[in-house]
């Protein structure tokens, strides 16, 4: 089966499945917010009766100018109208411009936390899958949005059925036949705009690729992260030439779905439109040649085909939207059932005695498509080589260790040995693919998830610090400034040896990071950020620490506080290194080198160097490097 007809396929959907979704997503607004589907069913009911009155109060106006009319039966018929109308009117710009735009946002912050929720509950491994991950993109800008516009529809075609109903007895009432021909432009119509929504949809899958791929590129632009680069290096080239290439794909694409819009918009629909409108008057014509309706009659007609044309018209549209709704829900609805692998258990984790890393192996799961240009680091595109069938090495092979309470350990080795891979597994981020990791002899599968990672303090090599206050970053969680939050993020800043810089800034540590939202923001630099990274471990102090370069930022006199600062501060915790500075190894009670994913050699520093192996090696290089 070729991509395209695989596309095809995919996009095929039974009538049972539409109504499923849209019903789901329907459901689910009304949980989270039952005032939006009630007020928007009002709003359609008094809205369609006010359309549907107009076409009526018209006829009955008509019909008295032909009879024998008088001014009070007139102004009667008008009034009337006009009271009806002001009534509705104060309704739906109240709800419209007061209450939708207030239990519209309501639904977006619950439905935003809904999401937020379960994207932090994924599988680290989702992330690591561009196929999921940019259907998990699609459901995060799409989900909120398409919940809205099935609401709206379903309130529209409340309005456009009342309405039309209306006008269309009313024809009946003047010509049957005319309404009958009416009704069967409408099909006609309904089956244009049900396939010109799949073409839609079918264009926007073709280039949801190419779009993530330009505006990875955009904020490559924007992101102070690679300005220095951008300018010290000529990778401008490249993006500038991934830009170009994306933009035209995505023009080619639009381009030839345009061709077909041409066609099915403004040719078949317009001819089915103007067919509708211009049989209608040319019939009601021959009819009042015929004597067999009055001027009125022909007048009030003409005004009801013309807005049941319009009412039907739209009415035809919104249930076209449907199947198309329905594509983007099902994504939606996908992300939601999706049942993370990582799951928590039951037991209680009490103090640590001992972590035990038991013959550990390790393989990152399978990927089934490309990263945009820039955006694949090594370890993705070695992932991206097993799902096309090559042979790719596990990151981990057979990894035994352990550490007990009060013990340094460090792990070396080059990048890519598999050192911060097996961090993610102690942090249960990952689940090995063979092997046990033990905390206290159970293993930590058993034990819930949440208190366990509780227990583990970390400083990820590529951190990230927020846009908020130093104490909301110092603290990961809500700061209420109260004095013993203050001292305890006070205290863990100065362990972190970041107070010279502490007193320099202007609102001390309700100094808000990063000018992304404030003007006022303070952007450190980056050794700057890598203590207020570490502060996080000194405010949160766990039964584990995995230090992940902790220091790689820093010159040495401030990397040797540091790590003083660490050990004095963690005397009875169980410390992980990793560090490509050896000079941090030499305070660890046990070293373990890593090279292809296994530990070659592992023991003291004084054990290793006399040894004269790999460690030892690489511990003269650096040395060398450090005498020059």
């Amino acid at each position: 089966m070729t991509r395209a007809a695989e596309k095809k396929k995919k996009i095929k959907q039974k009538p049972a499945r539409i109504l499923y979704n849209n019903l789901a997503i329907i459901g689910k607004v009304f949980k989270l917010t039952p005032g939006y589907i009630i007020g928007i069913v009002i709003e359609g009911l008094v809205y369609g009766a006010l359309n549907a009155c107009e076409a009526v109060f018209m006829l009955r106006l008509f019909n008295e100018m032909d009879a024998d009319p008088t001014f009070a039966r007139v102004l009667k018929i008008v009034l009337t109208l006009a009271c009806f109308y002001l009534i509705a009117r104060v309704y739906t710009e109240w709800y419209w411009h007061y209450y939708h735009a207030a239990v519209k946002q309501r639904l977006l912050i619950k439905m935003h936390r809904e999401l937020y929720e379960k994207a932090r509950a994924m599988d680290l491994s989702c992330y690591d899958d561009p196929v999921y991950y940019n259907d998990f993109v699609w459901a995060m800008d799409e989900a909120q949005g398409r919940a809205i516009a099935v609401i709206e529809d379903v309130g529209k075609i409340i309005n456009r059925l009342v309405a039309s109903g209306t006008v269309l007895g009313v024809l009946f009432t003047i010509d049957p036949v005319l309404a009958v021909v009416l009704f069967f432009c409408c099909v006609a119509d309904i089956v244009l705009w049900k396939f010109i929504n799949k073409l839609q949809f079918r264009q926007a899958e073709e280039t949801k690729p190419h779009h993530r791929r330009k505006n990875y590129i955009n904020r490559l632009y924007y992101l102070s992260d690679y300005a220095k680069e951008l300018r010290i290096s000529e990778v401008d080239r490249n993006l500038s030439g991934a830009y170009h290439e994306s933009m035209d794909k995505i023009m080619q694409t639009d381009l030839r779905y345009g061709k077909i819009y041409f066609w099915l918009n403004n040719v078949a629909s317009g001819l089915v439109d103007n067919f509708t409108y211009y049989f209608a008057l040319l019939y009601m014509v021959l009819q009042l040649v015929r004597g067999k309706v009055l001027v009125g009659g022909l007048a009030a007609a003409t005004n009801a085909v013309w807005t049941l044309q319009w009412l039907l018209s739209d009415l035809v549209n919104r249930f076209t939207k449907f199947p198309a709704h329905s594509l983007y829900i099902d994504k939606y609805l996908s992300f939601l059932a999706y049942e993370p692998t990582i799951v928590s258990g039951e037991g209680e984790v009490e103090a640590l005695e001992e972590l035990c890393i038991e013959d550990v192996s390790f393989t990152y799961p399978k990927v089934h498509a490309q990263h945009p240009a820039g955006e694949a680091t090594e370890t993705e595109r070695s992932r991206e080589r097993d799902a096309k069938g090559e042979e790719t090495a596990p990151t981990l092979r057979h990894v035994s260790l352990r550490v007990r309470r009060g013990e340094k350990i460090a792990l070396v080795g080059y990048n890519g040995a598999g050192k911060t891979t097996l961090t993610k597994l102690l942090m249960r981020l990952y689940d090995p693919t063979e092997g046990r990791v033990l905390y206290n002899g159970r293993d930590i599968r058993e034990l819930r998830l949440e208190d366990y990672r509780s227990h583990i303090g970390a400083v990820f090599q590529d951190y990230k610090l927020f846009g908020a206050s130093v104490a909301e970053n110092v603290l990961g969680d809500i700061y209420h400034g109260t004095p013993e939050e203050a001292s305890a993020v006070r205290d863990a800043l100065h362990a972190a040896t970041f107070d010279d810089k502490l007193q320099s800034l202007p609102d001390g540590i309700d100094t808000l990071l990063t000018r992304e939202f404030d003007d006022k923001g303070v952007n450190l630099s980056g050794g700057e950020s890598q203590k207020v990274a570490i502060a996080r471990v000194f405010a949160r102090m766990g039964e584990v620490l995995i230090m992940d370069e902790p220091s790689s930022a820093l010159d040495p006199l401030a990397e040797y506080e540091l790590n003083h600062a660490i050990l004095q501060r963690a005397q009875d915790k169980a410390i992980i290194f990793i560090s490509h500075r050896l000079s941090t190894t030499r305070m660890a009670d046990r070293i373990y080198m890593f090279e292809n994913g296994t530990i070659i050699e592992s023991g003291s520093h004084d054990e290793l160097m006399q040894r004269n192996g790999k460690y030892a090696e690489m511990f003269r290089l650096q040395a060398e490097k450090y005498k020059m």
